[in-house]
């Protein structure tokens, strides 16, 4: 779906204020720290996302932010006013919930211009925000139908819509997408920041999917266990993980990340995981200069899938060797190839967190008493290997990423 131009939008002025958590808590009756010390800032007409795993107090950040939940702690500001006792009315911010909240009675138009009437706007006013926003979200054919004549899609789109008209300072939008299917999201996705680049509102977006957060907002801020963990641009978090959660959450297939041990040899640097040891690049050491610092210690060391190559063409130091293919994924514009091998996983809290799957974790810590793990690699599709069979893998190891193996903080 095309978007269309905001032409009613062009000659009216749309108020937009930046968004400021200054050391925010919630902190539940029960003594529960559902947010710890956030400080963060969404600037005027900036698009930032709010991820993170299941229960890491995403959600109740932003419903403070809302004025839905209550700030046990610290400062919210929006604009230049602290808003913390001030009611959601208040606050002139739309919300966008992932149930469309629809009212199945009125058509699309009296769904979209309801709170409108409530607040006694003229009936033309409401009539010509409606439109304009049904352009928008081209939904103008839509708009005297009822919300049970409309696709998941388009549904989600009127409840956008009832945010639009208001022309708020801010929005926030909470798992938006989540009762979509694979492929409408895919298409919301593209449609939900097109439509907020158009604006240029303020805008907070909540989401525990991460690819969802890599290709949507101007940053993203991750979130665990309350507390914020990385702010930056999506790509600087994929290249330049802070710690071993974000390597571990940020990326799809997830970094492969494993305990290894750093070895100096005259100017040469090497990593020993398992029974296979690759020369560190320079490159690499110039992104994570503390690796000299651990000279004959144990690390953790990230290699995202991508970076291997099939067979032995790369230099000695660079290969894997007579690793046991366990399966093989082929999907179309490319080949995921999991493998075994007998480097130790890393089994913390931390990468508890970040695979955000118990049966997952609970094969990961199954594989570490057997003395190994499964790696993944991203190939061109190609011929694929057999499963069962063995195979040699290239890392190209200007891209090997290194954490401190206790405390997970990069070594950079």
């Amino acid at each position: 779906m095309g978007l269309a131009h905001p032409s009613g939008y062009a000659d009216r002025e749309i108020v937009v204020a930046k968004i400021e958590m200054d050391g925010v808590w919630k902190i539940f009756p029960d003594g529960t720290e559902a947010v710890k010390d956030v400080n963060l800032t969404v600037e005027d007409g900036e698009f930032v996302i709010l991820v993170g795993p299941s229960g890491c107090g995403k959600s109740t950040a932003l419903r403070m932010v809302a004025g839905l939940e209550d700030i046990s702690r610290g400062k919210l500001k929006i604009g230049d006013e602290v808003v913390n006792d001030l009611s959601p009315k208040e606050r002139d911010i739309a919300m966008v919930f992932q149930s469309y909240a629809l009212y199945p009675h009125m058509t699309v138009a009296d769904n979209m211009g309801f709170a409108l009437k409530l607040a006694k706007v003229d009936k033309s006013e409401i009539d010509k925000r409606v439109k304009d926003a049904a352009d928008i979200l081209d939904l103008t054919e839509y708009l005297d139908r009822k919300p049970k004549a409309l696709s998941g899609g388009q549904r989600q789109r009127v409840a956008m819509g009832r945010a639009i008209v208001r022309s708020p300072q801010a929005f926030l939008m909470d798992e938006p997408l989540s009762n979509l299917d694979a492929k409408l999201r895919v298409q919301m996705r593209a449609e939900i920041a097109g439509i907020q680049d158009r604006l240029g509102v303020t805008t907070l977006y909540v989401t525990h999917d991460q690819v969802e957060a890599m290709t949507m907002g101007d940053r993203v801020a991750v979130l665990k266990r309350g507390q914020l963990q990385q702010v930056d641009k999506p790509q600087v978090l994929y290249d330049n993980p802070d710690n071993l959660f974000v390597a571990g959450f940020i990326g799809s297939p997830a970094m492969n990340i494993a305990a290894a041990q750093i070895e100096r040899a005259g100017d040469d640097w090497t990593v020993t995981l398992g029974d296979s040891t690759l020369r560190i690049h320079p490159g690499a050491i110039e992104r994570y200069p503390r690796v000299r610092d651990y000279d004959g210690r144990r690390v953790a060391v990230g290699l995202r899938p991508e970076h291997f190559e099939q067979g032995a063409e790369l230099p000695e130091g660079q290969v894997m060797r007579g690793h046991e293919v366990a399966l093989v994924e082929m999907l179309g514009a490319e080949m995921l190839v999991h493998f075994q091998t007998n480097a130790a996983p890393i089994i913390s809290e931390d990468m508890r967190e970040a695979i955000d799957d118990d049966e997952a974790f609970a094969a990961m810590e199954r594989d570490a008493k057997k003395g190994g793990q499964r790696f993944t690699a991203r190939f061109d599709p190609g011929d694929p290997p057999k499963v069962g069979s063995t195979i040699d893998v290239g890392f190209r190891t200007e891209y090997l990423h290194f954490f401190d193996a206790d405390n997970g903080t990069a070594l950079r």
